[in-house]
């Protein structure tokens, strides 16, 4: 029983000492967005996230639902990266001190990896907190025999995780995930609420590992220093580029001053000049200016490529091996070893199996009958979704098709969220009311969908509408969607009236 265990109980350690780091990386950076929003709240613009949401930023609960992102993430990948190197030394190569060596020379190089741009505390708090923690309680636990060193012990769990990886494979092409998204998350209420927990909560995650640039809304101070003329105009071209000026004594993300010598501008941060640009380009290219000063600043550029690593490769194998382990306890009790690892590696294969035939049914629906009208009555939703998921791809009008099979009632979450991407493409009138309608539906991936729809078709008349949907919207990811449609329509920020020269 400690053998079948062991694995999931490490890794559930590893899990938790990467959940609190995760909670704490979040809530200090919720309290830094609540600062900046409510700046630009008192400003007078257009909030993202909005006041229902800002409401939220300095709850722990929140805190520790956004955290979970990160530990499915990087903390899983680093917890089993840690049990595998500790089950290796200790089995394998008998604790030699050369490995242990060559370990630490592994573990110090990631931490500078996550570093090369200027010290990251929060990354390097992962990288240290974790495999740490991960590492003794794998040492601790670690059962005095294990036959998972026997060829039959590695064989099972090796055999089913390769098994289905091959049969994964065969969905493997560049709709994967929209295909788990469409068939097997939205196809049924467990994989909605996983799907609405994700519209929920991974922005605040997200923003705090976001680079200066990847960020929707952007605080700016427009030092004393500057002319009037210089004034006006930073003030017109900063806003454009969604930093909006505030006033000075505000913590900002950005601070534009003039430089010693006149003729350039001084962008700094935290009072620390990061660049200095000639004022005639910063006014004429203001984005090429902006990238480099937002590329300097950030420090979580090798922090989110290994977050997306250990999400796409470690989360996967963390299932398994609770999966695997759990199934094993049972027929355990009453069986040898060897077969318990048999029964349990057909059951992870079935389980597999099972979650991928509605994914492969997505794979290989047929998106073109004989008519267009057909398609979009098919009795099969995987084929509906297709034909409306073709169509989109080739901006294809179907609004006179789908208002008469009268799609956007659909009881399928998938079929509402491809019709609306599809009218984003047809020029029908009635296209504009059936987005609004969507716009309000109760699933925020359709919702955001609508709205991104909204902003494509260049109708201006969305303005209002949509900018009242952000304001209402509880939901961070739909303000989101809004505030992008807003800016593909043209719309900028309105000048602050709390500001003057």
């Amino acid at each position: 029983m400690k053998r079948r265990l062991y694995a999931p109980a490490v890794l559930v350690v590893g899990l938790l000492s990467a959940q609190i780091v995760a909670t704490a990386h979040v809530y200090l950076s919720n309290l830094d967005l609540l600062q900046a929003t409510e700046a630009v709240m008192r400003s007078g613009y257009l909030a993202v996230p909005n006041a229902r949401v800002a409401e939220q930023l300095d709850s722990l609960a929140t805190a520790m639902a956004g955290g979970l992102f990160f530990t499915l993430s990087i903390g899983a990948g680093l917890s089993l990266a840690t049990l595998i190197g500790a089950w290796l030394w200790d089995r394998v190569f008998r604790r030699r001190r050369t490995v242990l060596f060559f370990y630490l020379l592994i573990w110090a190089a990631g931490i500078v990896l996550v570093n090369d741009n200027g010290w990251n505390l929060v990354a390097s708090a992962y990288l240290v907190v974790v495999p740490l923690i991960t590492g003794v309680a794998a040492i601790e636990l670690l059962p005095a025999r294990t036959t998972l060193v026997s060829p039959a012990g590695v064989f099972w769990p090796v055999s089913a995780a390769i098994i289905l990886a091959l049969l994964w494979s065969l969905v493997l092409d560049r709709h994967m995930f929209s295909n788990i998204r469409d068939h097997l998350l939205l196809g049924n209420r467990t994989g909605q609420s996983i799907t609405d927990a994700y519209y929920a909560y991974t922005l605040f995650p997200a923003e705090a590992f976001k680079s200066l640039e990847q960020k929707q809304l952007r605080t700016c101070v427009l030092g004393s220093s500057l002319d009037r003329a210089s004034w006006t105009r930073l003030e017109r071209t900063v806003r454009a580029h969604d930093y909006l000026p505030i006033a000075a004594g505000n913590p900002a993300d950005l601070t534009i001053g003039l430089h010693t010598d006149k003729k350039r501008f001084s962008l700094e941060n935290n009072r620390h000049a990061v660049l200095n640009v000639p004022a005639d380009d910063l006014l004429a290219s203001p984005e090429k200016a902006l990238v480099v000063y937002s590329n300097r600043l950030d420090r979580n550029r090798m922090f989110r490529t290994l977050t997306l690593a250990c999400l796409l490769l470690g989360l996967p194998l963390v299932l398994f091996s609770f999966l695997f382990s759990i199934i094993g306890i049972l027929p355990n009790l009453f069986l040898t070893v060897a077969v318990s690892d048999v029964i349990a590696a057909t059951c992870c294969i079935v389980v597999g199996g099972i979650l991928l035939v509605p994914v492969y049914q997505g794979h290989t629906a047929t998106a073109e009958p004989a008519t267009s009208s057909m398609a979009f009555s098919a009795p099969s939703p995987a084929n509906r979704i297709a034909a409306l998921r073709l169509a989109c791809e080739n901006q294809r009008d179907i609004a006179v098709e789908v208002i008469k099979k009268g799609i956007e009632n659909s009881p399928h979450t998938a079929e509402r969220y491809w019709l609306a991407r599809c009218l984003a493409y047809t020029r029908d009138p009635a296209a504009h009311d059936i987005l609004l309608t969507l716009a309000d539906d109760p699933a925020p991936i359709v919702a955001c969908q609508a709205l991104w729809a909204l902003g494509e078709r260049k109708n201006q008349a969305a303005v209002p509408e949509i900018i009242d949907r952000i304001n209402a919207s509880s939901h961070w990811y739909v303000q989101m969607y809004g505030y992008r449609a807003l800016r593909t329509l043209g719309w900028v920020q309105p000048r602050s009236p709390q500001l003057s020269y």
